[in-house]
């Protein structure tokens, strides 16, 4: 059964004129228009006389050629589509109806059609048609090829305007065009040239173009996930105000009588806030939102044109894709400071003086708990380094001194001890480093100072189920390495070795090897956001810390200072918008936890004074856990 028109393209209509494009012009973003559509808007507006024009759907500018629209290339793939979807409209039909032959009057079911004379023919009159001379050149098609969106060959691009008759064999790859036999002798004679044939051309771009298409999907995912999390964050901030507010009026019903101005001007003040952080969030949301429709048109029209578009009509527009795409492909989707979503209400506990209490714009953290002190008795740690969340309400802290790794409650509460030798099952010498695998099997992963090995132990009974190198077994004792960090992702685990410059990914489930990546700052620390497929790297003495994709590839670089002096960097966590970082300048005293978005830019600073932080990682209920040398300091916004 025929598809009806809108099923068999969607696309075929131009956004200006709303109709079938006639003649359309492609700018540098992809979009295409009629070209006496662009026209207009181009001599119609204030662009008249201008050397570029902004795209009416994306704004994108496209810098015009000298002869202004006319010289914008013509979209011949485009035209090729139009032309099946109109003749699929005149061929279109249910199984049952039946197209008759318009040359002869028997009444025939007509079987072809006459692309040139746009005229169903049936068998019999298909046959005199090759025959006859004046239309034995015409193309013919058989209806079901109609149906099936069969292209009919497309002649003017393969024509070169400059030699009559010749047809456009070669690619000039220095020129990006097109070309015939003629030209490779006149204009485009090597060897300031260098063409090849167009068949070899079209693969040759067609793979180049694909190549770029895995780093455009990962761009458009972080897009994606931009506009969700900007999403979220404006739920969020309606949410907090829709609280803020009813925390405001019920402390405003105990003391109505005297507080009446207050409360309404109060009140007013966070109404106001919505609006204008509102906008923000709307510019960000429109920005990213046409950033990724921007990235999903080029790599939807790349693809088409890659898999659907002949070897003449692909070479054509190959120029203007791969820019197009290396431009987008640079592009990241622009942070957003997540303080703008906060609100909130601290009442006042003085009814007597009036005074309804304080409203905060930003939040801050404060310590809410702090257990631990230096030694080695129970409640004591002697160099607490990693720290990592085990299951809800429970973090385990590598007692590197002590040997041994302590699990606690976020409250300090003790719940039990991985030990050294002799009482423990498994003997730990210097752990340094540790992470949870989130299942019903509660596994902990455990890194010792100097092992060239990685520990699983089972939390239950702190057996060690298995442990697992990071070079294939027979290279082990021939590999020079220096295992610092561990983190844990959905599918996989992540070894950090600084003497190898390289993080490589095991399976959970035995440890084999799936990646080795290399980095380019020593990755003392790690941490992995899921949502956005990036890794964070602290450098520890480079005094700097990388943002890189899954891949290694650097995206940002942070390098944090205190009083403007750069300092150590040391653990580390993030989220899908933000970083947190322990830093300190190697004097106790001097350590700090600061802020950043995903881009490096500095936000805040969220604590001062922590003796010499080390690890950090997020709770189960979002606080902000640091293992501070002698102690572990909680942290929870306000």
């Amino acid at each position: 059964m025929a598809l009806a028109p809108k099923q068999i393209n969607p696309h075929s209509e131009c956004d200006i004129c709303q109709e079938k494009y006639k003649r359309p012009k492609v700018l540098d973003c992809l979009h295409s228009f009629c070209e006496k559509c662009l026209e207009n808007y181009y001599y119609s507006s204030r662009y008249e006389g201008q050397t570029k024009i902004p795209c009416p759907v994306c704004q994108r500018e496209t810098v015009l050629p000298k002869k202004r629209i006319q010289g914008l290339k013509t979209n011949f793939h485009l035209i090729g589509k139009v032309d099946e979807v109109s003749l699929q409209e005149k061929v279109s039909c249910s199984e049952n109806s039946k197209v008759i032959c318009v040359v002869c009057d028997m009444g025939n079911e007509a079987m072809h059609r006459c692309l040139d004379c746009a005229q169903n023919i049936c068998p019999n009159c298909y046959k005199t048609h090759l025959r006859c001379t004046a239309t034995s050149h015409h193309t013919v098609a058989t209806l079901e090829d109609i149906r099936q969106v069969k292209k009919r060959p497309e002649e003017d691009e393969s024509k070169c305007q400059k030699h009559k008759g010749e047809v456009k064999r070669f690619y000039c790859e220095t020129c990006e065009e097109l070309i015939c036999q003629d030209c490779t002798v006149v204009d485009h004679c090597k060897p300031k040239h260098h063409y090849i044939d167009s068949g070899k051309a079209s693969l040759k771009y067609k793979q180049s173009l694909k190549d770029m298409f895995p780093d455009f999907t990962a761009g458009i995912k972080r897009l994606e996930q931009a506009v969700a999390t900007s999403s979220d964050a404006k739920q969020k901030l309606t949410q907090n105000v829709t609280k803020t507010v009813k925390a405001v009026q019920g402390k405003a019903d105990e003391m109505r009588a005297e507080i009446t101005t207050q409360e309404t001007k109060m009140i007013e003040e966070i109404k106001q806030l919505q609006p204008d952080r509102n906008r923000t969030y709307d510019e960000h949301l429109s920005t990213v939102t046409m950033m990724l429709q921007s990235k999903q048109h080029s790599l939807a029209t790349s693809q088409d044109i890659i898999n659907n578009a002949s070897d003449i009509d692909f070479l054509s527009l190959y120029p203007i894709i791969s820019k197009d795409l290396k431009l987008l492909k640079s592009q990241n989707p622009p942070q957003i400071d997540p303080k703008l979503s906060y609100v909130s209400f601290t009442p006042s506990q003085r009814i007597g003086d009036i005074n309804l209490g304080k409203l905060a714009v930003k939040d801050r953290w404060e310590m809410c708990c702090v257990f631990g002190k230096a030694g080695c008795g129970p409640e004591e740690f002697n160099g607490a380094r990693g720290i990592t969340v085990t299951q809800p309400g429970e973090i385990a802290v590598a007692d590197w001194l002590n040997d041994q790794v302590v699990i606690v409650s976020n409250e300090g509460q003790h719940k039990g001890r991985i030990p050294r030798q002799p009482k423990g099952k498994t003997p730990l010498q210097r752990p340094c480093k540790v992470a949870a695998i989130h299942n019903p099997e509660q596994r902990l992963l455990v890194l010792e100072l100097g092992s060239k090995y990685v520990k699983v132990i089972n939390m239950k009974d702190s057996d060690l189920v298995m442990q697992f190198p990071t070079v294939e077994q027979s290279q082990v004792r021939k590999t020079q390495m220096d295992l610092q960090s561990l983190a844990v992702t959905k599918n996989s685990i992540l070894v950090g070795d600084i003497r190898r410059m390289v993080w490589t990914e095991h399976r959970p489930t035995d440890g084999e090897i799936l990646h080795t990546i290399p980095v380019q700052t020593p990755p003392y620390y790690l941490a992995v956001d899921d949502n956005t497929d990036r890794v964070v790297i602290s450098g520890c003495h480079t005094k700097e810390v990388e943002v890189a994709d899954r891949k290694g590839t650097a995206i940002s670089t942070i390098k944090p200072t205190i009083n403007g002096k750069p300092v150590e960097c040391h653990g580390v966590c993030c989220d899908s918008s933000s970083i947190y970082l322990a830093i300190h300048q190697s004097r106790e005293g001097t350590g700090h936890i600061h802020h950043y978005d995903l881009d490096g830019r500095f936000l805040d600073c969220l604590a001062q004074g922590l003796s010499g932080p080390y690890g950090i990682t997020f709770t189960s209920c979002g606080q902000l856990a640091v293992a501070d040398r002698h102690s572990i300091k909680v942290y929870h916004k306000v």
